[in-house]
């Protein structure tokens, strides 16, 4: 086997340059100290010649920080937190810094190690999109949260009005004039999910009808939720109108009505939400409240940004916007 070449140190670069490694620390890092412009050019002539590149991770943790942001969602196989990490992947790039990202398999230990991980790294700071119940120890870097918060996090937040989206999908299907209006959302009420519902009660409470009996709990993962769906869908009594408080699980709900042979809508009602792509220009386009991701990771960088400065945490909540698709009836 062979092995691959040794990467060049900045001991070779002062050697080939004949000078100490702090003349070329200086040439590499523009400072602290100046260096003569013939001993400048020297190094850098051997930096090119030999092909160094500074390790630009250890510079910035002897200097305090990196340029690395840390991004935590519980799942990134999951559509919406796959485009939500893409758009803070772009996000970071454009304003010079590199994402890590981690999943949080939905678990309150896994989060804090990451956090704890990632606080070893000296990032520039760290999102994340919390399934915590109540804020864990606080990392030594800025952090905000994106999407979701625990309860009485003092830290700054990025969120969506989850309740008055979920409020707004809900009038609609009893716009549609359906006397009842079930929701499919996730295992608890903890976060956003449990926003959804509560807006969802309150658009039933406000039309002066009851949510008895219309709750269905089921697993956020789709194919899991298309199995508990099918038992919903597929029962003598079934739903005519779900608003569903997740695209993954809106998205189910609609691969099961194909099964079952059910029609969209004249059969069955879907408005789910999150606005993903699949669900907003799919071979069904889904009726959805949709998120402004793009918008809702800039103002999470922007308080990162302020956190750095010495800014006070502020919490920024973000509407969403109900985009008609094909599954809700005629418009």
């Amino acid at each position: 086997m062979v092995n691959p070449p040794r990467r060049p140190t900045l001991a070779d670069v002062a050697a080939r340059a004949g000078t100490s490694t702090a003349v070329v620390s200086y040439v590499v890092n523009d400072g602290p100290r100046a260096v003569a412009p013939a001993t400048r050019e020297r190094v850098e002539r051997a930096i090119a010649e030999l092909g160094y590149r500074r390790n630009a991770l250890a510079g910035a943790l002897s200097s305090g920080r990196t340029d690395l942001v840390g991004l935590l969602v519980p799942d990134s196989s999951n559509a919406f937190f796959g485009e939500l990490a893409r758009h803070v992947e772009g996000e970071a790039r454009r304003r010079a810094l590199l994402t890590l990202l981690g999943n949080t398999a939905y678990d309150t230990s896994t989060e804090r190690d990451y956090l704890a991980a990632f606080s070893d790294l000296r990032p520039s700071g760290i999102l994340v999109t919390s399934i915590a119940p109540a804020p864990g120890p606080a990392p030594d870097c800025p952090l905000v949260y994106l999407h979701s918060a625990p309860r009485g996090a003092e830290d700054s937040a990025v969120l969506l009005d989850d309740e008055e989206g979920a409020a707004s999908a809900t009038r609609h299907l009893l716009a549609h004039g359906f006397a009842e209006v079930h929701c499919v959302t996730g295992p608890d009420d903890f976060g956003p999910a449990g926003r959804r519902v509560a807006g969802w009660r309150r658009a039933l409470r406000e039309a002066g009808r009851s949510g008895e009996g219309l709750l269905h709990r089921v697993s956020f993962v789709r194919f899991e939720a298309a199995a508990a769906l099918h038992a919903i869908l597929a029962g003598p009594e079934r739903p005519r109108a779900l608003f569903v408080t997740t695209d993954e699980q809106a998205l189910a709900a609609v691969r099961v009505a194909g099964e079952l042979g059910l029609r969209l809508p004249t059969d069955l009602a879907v408005v789910g939400f999150d606005g993903i792509q699949e669900a907003l220009n799919g071979s069904v386009r889904l009726t959805t409240a949709a998120a402004p991701l793009a918008t809702l990771v800039s103002a999470a960088f922007d308080a990162l940004a302020a956190a750095r400065a010495g800014s006070a945490p502020a919490r920024r909540v973000l509407r969403t916007t109900l985009v008609l698709g094909e599954t809700c009836g005629p418009h």
